[in-house]
């Protein structure tokens, strides 16, 4: 039996691992494990990135290695050897440079054939305080895609985050939990809708994992029933913005790139 699909996440910390694989076992057995195989290995990448903030802090990048990794991994899967990626995994990597219509743009992944630059998959994992930064998520997207898109540089936007959110105080400690609203998936289906402007991305996905506040671990992929959602964003977040089929939409754009340059 297969535990960890994700065999690219390395960390110095040999518990961490340790700490990974076992829960791995207890979610197989229990029946926690997503359908989808793509849903699985998001929940061990957002799981240990998660797991990487208890360890190494708010601010280290470890987080978002493993994320950024676990993004080059699902892409490499549905494209040929012919394609390459440059980004931060666990193992190293950089983020790369790009020249945008506007203003040069550190990106979190690039890909590239041949010496050209296809696509930007650009990734946000968020773990507390979301209500009071949405809009500035938000309007951050926008400006980012447009100066890529006018590049006719392929973006798409992986946007995760937990449910629930902790709201930290400044001084510490959490004072109340935030989930997501009508209101802020509506907002990312109107942009997905609004595609043939510049500033709305190629592809879109919003990832939801479930928050264990009792024990403070990602306890499963989220499908987002227990949120006071209507049914046409539940069918939004389950359908053309889910994480099972972002990395198949967003590389066939970027093979379709290729192809007119």
């Amino acid at each position: 039996m297969i535990i960890c699909e994700y065999t690219n996440i390395h960390t110095a910390n040999g518990e961490c691992w340790q700490w990974m694989l076992q829960r791995m076992i207890v979610m197989i057995d229990s029946g926690e494990m997503p359908a989808s195989a793509v849903e699985r290995r998001f929940l061990e990448a957002a799981r240990l990135s998660y797991r990487m903030v208890a360890l190494r802090g708010p601010r280290s990048n470890a987080k978002i290695k493993v994320l950024h990794g676990w993004v080059q991994d699902e892409l490499l899967r549905e494209l040929t050897d012919d394609y390459a990626f440059t980004g931060l995994t666990p193992d190293g990597g950089r983020e790369a440079r790009v020249d945008g219509m506007y203003y040069g743009k550190d990106v979190d992944i690039l890909a590239t054939r041949d010496g050209q630059e296809l696509g930007v998959v650009s990734v946000k994992f968020v773990i507390s305080n979301y209500w009071q930064n949405a809009v500035n998520y938000f309007e951050q997207q926008i400006g980012e895609t447009a100066n890529l898109r006018r590049r006719n540089i392929v973006y798409g936007n992986l946007f995760c985050l937990t449910d629930p959110i902790p709201y930290n105080r400044s001084g510490g400690g959490v004072a109340r939990y935030e989930r997501l609203r009508e209101r802020d998936v509506q907002r990312y289906a109107k942009l997905r809708a609004d595609h043939e402007h510049a500033h709305s991305p190629d592809e879109m996905a919003i990832g939801v994992v479930e928050l264990d506040t009792e024990t403070d671990e990602i306890a499963a992929v989220s499908d987002c029933s227990a949120l006071d959602l209507s049914a046409e964003s539940l069918a939004s977040l389950r359908n053309e913005l889910s994480v099972a089929s972002f990395f198949h939409r967003m590389a066939r754009r970027i093979e379709l790139r290729h192809l007119s340059p």
